[in-house]
């Protein structure tokens, strides 16, 4: 719901000092806005809240209240088990799957974490269509792709993990070149989101291994997941970890680049 009106708010300067101060205040906000530090700011809290429209939101609180529930207590083991609060991971299963544990794509990959067939059978996944099952192994491969940016900080990390995720790491390794070549920031979500859609231009995925991808389906999918953490983090209280301040597991370097997920349809 929009609310009516305006709010309008300003900054005061006074004593001796005002016109320099002032000055300085200018000179600051002219330099993040220049630098993009404002930009990555705004993108931080508000870049993602008109991802979801009203009819989107009525129904994921609608799910919220009638199938998380069952699922809340595998979150939290996942957890356990990731070091990754459980409600970021609940947000990525219920875009995946909208917290289905039967769920399958036309890609076939299946479960509540959508799971390609590759990474279930490294994972030693028995049944990708156990709901519990499925939720560990897509903790455990999220911690890992974590693990494989060490140069972004949080939230960020996560962000860009979750793309990961999406992508796989090859084509994600293959957008990081490309951030790079553009003098953007490949540690920054916020600059990162300009990029992923360039990897379905013929002329850009043309010259990468991994070949093309929809990186801009990637976006929609760790933005809405953005939206869902936020809902959650207001409704669900957090979990105590018996284990926290431990690192998450490590799996082999030989973990498989494919993704893990689904293809994303281009919408809420």
């Amino acid at each position: 719901m929009q609310l009516p009106g305006k709010l309008e708010f300003g900054w005061a300067f006074g004593g001796k000092d005002a016109g320099a101060l002032r000055d300085k205040a200018d000179a600051f906000i002219a330099g993040v806005r220049a630098d993009g530090t404002l930009a990555r700011i705004h993108d931080r809290y508000f870049g993602h809240i008109k991802r979801l429209d009203a009819a989107g939101i009525v129904r994921f609180l609608d799910d919220a209240r009638a199938r998380l529930p069952a699922w809340r207590r595998d979150f939290q083991a996942a957890q356990d088990l990731s070091g990754i609060d459980w409600r970021l991971l609940a947000a990525l299963a219920y875009q995946e799957s909208k917290w289905d544990p039967l769920a399958t794509s036309y890609t076939n990959v299946r479960g509540m974490m959508m799971l390609t067939e590759d990474t279930a059978d490294f994972l030693r996944v028995a049944n990708r269509l156990d709901g519990a099952e499925s939720i560990r192994a897509g903790a455990r491969y999220l911690a890992q792709l974590m693990e494989q940016i060490p140069g972004a900080e949080l939230p960020d990390r996560q962000w860009l993990a979750l793309s990961a995720y999406n992508l796989g790491m090859g084509h994600f390794r293959g957008a990081r070149a490309i951030a790079k070549g553009m003098k953007r920031n490949p540690d920054v979500w916020y600059e990162m989101k300009q990029v992923l859609p360039q990897l379905a231009r013929p002329e850009i995925y043309a010259r990468l291994k991994s070949g093309a991808a929809r990186g801009g389906e990637a976006v929609i999918m760790v933005e809405n997941i953005r939206n869902y953490y936020d809902i959650l983090s207001r409704l669900e209280p957090a979990h105590a970890s018996p284990y926290a301040g431990l690192s998450a597991l490590r799996l082999p370097e030989s973990f498989p680049v494919q993704p893990a997920m689904a293809e994303v349809p281009a919408g809420p």
